[in-house]
């Protein structure tokens, strides 16, 4: 029965894995004893097991780049019978590391915490019942998800995981030009203020241009207008309609080809696709001015070995639609959960917990989804940790997270990918000025609905 059962979640595992590329024994132990609504991961266990526990954590991340080895350190002296070791390429490349860790499931590796850069890859995997879910030990840890992190990331009313790394959208500016153009840096600001600015930064002509600002490839950039809002941020709306008569999916499109085709104040996109530029060495090569980013960015705004940075970076939040709208950031976060067939999910749950409370900011790499986490020690640490710290200009940056209103999380249904590829098949040829938007939007709209139509008789 369980051959059978790997086998079958193997290969549903495989086919999710492709389709996202944009175990042992069970031990249901009950969770640890409760120590009050805020105490964090490291009070909230019992004395661990007596036999000492190796645990599996897969992820992406580079373990030496991302200072993992300090937080597993400090997590088996606090639980010296418990020890984490990371399974992971060490490149960054949390797609590849989705193939890898389905492949991993469904040979019957040992998994016991997984990590997700996306809601979209965290729910396609809560819809394969890879995971754990964890009310039973956050119940008796006596506190509520909502209560104790920024973001809640209930699935049918149920936590499959908690989130630790939280990401926040914002603009990274180049403080010379900004300077040199004599424009302030935007502490509030709308769309068209953020073109305007795009044209004001852009200077020269052919080889030696410099643009105001680049749009990357991520889906993410043929909605901008629309990922930020508070409510249904995406293609597909939470209650699972339609979303692609929402004006500002149009707005996001105008934008885009006024900037890139008309003001010519954005990198063509064309030459983006072909080229497979990146937006780094855009960006620190000052070839662009402004930079529509996440804050992933801020350990290298002060540069690295391997690009240094040779002018100060000011920062500013997400621009809105309307002047009047609140300053909102889409809510993102790398999740954790327990694999559903680890043999050790009480020991995976408290370095989870842990984890995304104490040992998160004691890494000091990443903003925390944690309520209590000390922003201002978070940002010191972040900007310490950068080759040229005097680059970062920490005044504008706290001023830009503390003032930017996370959106509610929008949990993707499982066939995200799907709908995103369908929609930028059309906006492609928008982009490119080989379609006209009112064929675009048809074309798109009649798209999404069929993958909807298809998904919801699944």
């Amino acid at each position: 029965m369980l051959k059978k059962w790997v086998f079958s979640f193997g290969i549903a595992s495989l086919l999710a894995g492709l389709l996202s590329a944009c175990g042992g024994g069970t031990n249901n132990e009950p969770a640890a004893k409760p120590q009050g609504s805020g105490a964090p991961a490291s009070g909230s266990a019992s004395a661990p097991a007596a036999a000492p526990v190796t645990l599996k954590l897969h992820m992406w991340y580079n373990v030496q780049q991302d200072n993992w080895d300090a937080v597993f350190k400090a997590f088996n002296q606090k639980y010296p019978n418990i020890k984490v070791e990371a399974v992971t390429a060490g490149d960054n490349n949390s797609t590849e590391y989705l193939k890898k860790l389905d492949l991993a499931a469904a040979s019957g590796d040992q998994i016991d915490v997984m990590m997700f850069s996306s809601a979209t890859y965290y729910a396609q995997r809560v819809g394969l019942n890879m995971m754990e879910p964890l009310d039973s030990y956050i119940a008796k840890d006596g506190y509520k998800v909502s209560d104790e992190y920024l973001i809640d990331p209930a699935i049918g009313g149920k936590t499959y995981g908690l989130p630790g790394k939280k990401v926040t959208f914002f603009v990274m500016l180049n403080k010379d030009h900004l300077d040199e153009a004599k424009l302030p840096i935007p502490k509030d600001w709308t769309w068209d203020e953020f073109m305007d600015y795009a044209k004001k930064l852009t200077k020269g002509e052919g080889a030696n241009k410099r643009y105001g600002t680049f749009f990357y490839i991520f889906p993410t950039y043929n909605i901008m207008a629309l990922a930020n809002q508070m409510d249904d941020p995406n293609l597909v709306k939470s209650d699972g309609s339609s979303n692609m008569d929402n004006p500002l999916i149009r707005k996001s499109l105008e934008i885009r080809k006024q900037m890139e085709q008309i003001d010519k104040s954005a990198f063509p996109y064309a030459e983006t696709a072909s080229q497979k530029l990146n937006y780094r060495p855009l960006y620190f090569s000052q070839k662009t001015s402004m930079l529509l980013t996440g804050d992933y960015m801020i350990p290298e705004a002060g540069g690295t070995d391997k690009v240094p940075a040779t002018f100060k970076s000011v920062f500013a939040p997400y621009p809105k639609v309307n002047k009047s709208d609140p300053t909102t950031t889409t809510a993102g976060s790398d999740m954790l959960s327990v694999f559903a067939r680890s043999a050790h999910k009480q020991e995976a749950y408290q370095f989870i917990r842990w984890y995304t409370t104490e040992g998160i900011q004691l890494q000091g790499k990443y903003l925390s989804s944690w309520k209590k986490a000390d922003l201002n020690k978070i940002i010191d640490n972040l900007i310490g940790g950068t080759k040229t710290p005097d680059m970062v200009d920490k005044e504008s940056l706290l001023a830009t997270m503390k003032n930017s209103i996370p959106q509610k999380l929008y949990i993707p249904p499982a066939y995200q990918d799907e709908a995103d590829k369908a929609y930028a098949s059309e906006v492609d040829k928008f982009n490119l000025g080989e379609q006209d938007l009112e064929t675009t939007l048809k074309n798109a709209k009649k798209k999404v609905e069929e993958v909807i139509q298809k998904n919801s008789k699944k």
